[in-house]
């Protein structure tokens, strides 16, 4: 099955978050009653639509005894706690944790998104719209687009509600053409007029970006805590 066209990780984009905006990459992923679940490890943008349609949830550290692998989750199911900055996924229960598929790097297709859905209790469609006379070879089109219905990002499941526990002054998460914060030096990489690529960052480099940004996670949490 062929990758899917439009979406692929943020920071292998030339997109980024608004800066001043939070990033939930690095954030604790957690239950309502505190327990962990894991930590978001990367977010899956839609470049034609310019949304966020998953989050990767690494669940190393969790406290629910699954298996440690990174799991693809749809934005949808993640909220804010407005307290801590965690990211609370209530509507997701342990089983279906334990169902989805694994999380590998530029691997997301027609096919792994349907098999997410049906974890969820989707009902998908598995063959394209389109129907093939017998010799005719599939068109690029018809592979690559028409394999995921056109509606199909419109469920509530990929609703951004990341903000709707936040107070009215919290502003809602957007992107923009790359400006990344001054503090992710690993990521500066232009002049001041070119954009930013990040599509050769090594395996070393992202981890030590995972790592940057789970500590700042930290320090914050502890700050909040602390008060």
């Amino acid at each position: 099955m062929t990758k899917h066209k439009y979406l692929q990780e943020l920071d292998h984009s030339n997109f980024e978050i608004v800066n001043g905006e939070p990033d939930i990459r690095g954030w604790d992923v957690r239950y309502g009653n505190g327990e962990k679940i894991g930590s978001v490890e990367e977010l899956i943008l839609d470049t034609k639509a310019k949304k966020i349609r998953y989050m990767v949830v690494d669940l190393d550290e969790n406290e629910l005894r699954l298996e440690h692998r990174k799991v693809f989750i749809p934005i949808g199911f993640a909220e804010l706690d407005d307290l801590h900055d965690d990211v609370l996924i209530p509507n997701v229960s342990v089983d279906q944790l334990t169902q989805l598929p694994d999380y590998k790097r530029n691997a997301l297709t027609p096919e792994l998104e349907r098999s997410i859905a049906s974890v969820f209790g989707r009902k998908v469609r598995v063959e394209p719209a389109a129907t093939i006379e017998r010799g005719e070879r599939k068109s690029a089109r018809s592979i690559t687009d028409d394999d995921i219905d056109p509606d199909f990002y419109s469920h509530d499941h990929y609703k951004d509600n990341l903000f709707k526990n936040r107070s009215q002054q919290t502003r809602r998460p957007s992107l923009h053409e790359s400006e990344y914060d001054e503090g992710l030096r690993l990521l500066q990489k232009r002049n001041e007029n070119e954009k930013i690529d990040t599509s050769d960052l090594t395996d070393a480099e992202r981890e030590k970006l995972l790592k940057y940004r789970k500590e700042l996670y930290r320090q914050r949490r502890y700050k909040n805590e602390s008060v």
